[in-house]
């Protein structure tokens, strides 16, 4: 590719993303009832977890907080660092599989310096809608509560990648859910990590649901279904 264009493309795309959101309507629900109200004021130390599949729109919704981001260490992160960047988050660089315990560490660090988090805790390649042990293992160490986000658009289009990545359509709705904080304990063995990733999975999936009964609508969970 034209390395003008991929400069000229990172560029824009921050201004081209803002414009997409501001067109869009969230619609916060209540995690237990499922009922629509005013945002609730939510921790600022928190992190988020959240599906790969729903990373545009939760990005998007907390743009300018300065939250901390795992990128992993590719070519597609390389490109996706400086737009992510431009958004108003800040970047720490690793994965599961490549730089994982940097990128953990990163994550740690940042925390205790005050940011909050945002973990893709299926990604960077899946399987779709499994919670991997980092963001476990993060909020252990960190000492800070993982709260399971959702958000699900009324209209809009699933990509044809590994989780079915949504993109909404201009002015939809897009309904969005924070569950209750997970409190996950530090020095877990490999049973108790692997316990959780099951509870994150579990009320993830609830919340996906609530999610989709308000929007009316239910979108394929990964490229075999």
């Amino acid at each position: 590719m034209n390395r003008w264009f991929l400069s000229l493309a990172r560029a824009s795309a921050p201004t081209v993303l803002r414009t997409l959101v501001s067109s869009w309507r969230f619609v916060e629900l209540d995690p237990n009832s499922g009922s629509a109200g005013p945002p609730v004021r939510r921790a600022m130390h928190d992190i988020y977890a959240l599906w790969h599949q729903q990373l545009l729109m939760l990005m998007l919704r907390h743009r300018d907080e300065q939250i901390a981001v795992m990128i992993s260490q590719s070519s597609d992160g390389d490109l996706a660092t400086p737009i992510v960047e431009g958004l108003g988050f800040e970047v720490i660089r690793g994965s599961s599989s490549r730089g994982g315990s940097r990128g953990i560490a990163g994550m740690v660090e940042a925390a205790r310096a005050g940011h909050s988090l945002a973990l893709t805790v299926d990604g960077p390649g899946g399987p779709a809608r499994r919670c991997k042990p980092g963001a476990v293992l993060i909020a252990s160490r960190a000492g800070i509560p993982l709260v399971p986000t959702v958000a699900i658009p009324a209209a809009g289009r699933a990509l044809s990648s590994w989780d079915r990545f949504l993109v909404p359509s201009p002015g939809s709705k897009v309904y969005v859910t924070y569950g209750d904080a997970l409190s996950i304990p530090g020095e877990l063995s490999a049973r108790e990590v692997a316990e959780w990733q099951t509870r994150v999975d579990g009320e993830m999936e609830r919340l996906v649901d609530l999610c989709e009964s308000a929007a009316g609508r239910r979108w394929p969970r990964s490229l075999q279904k």
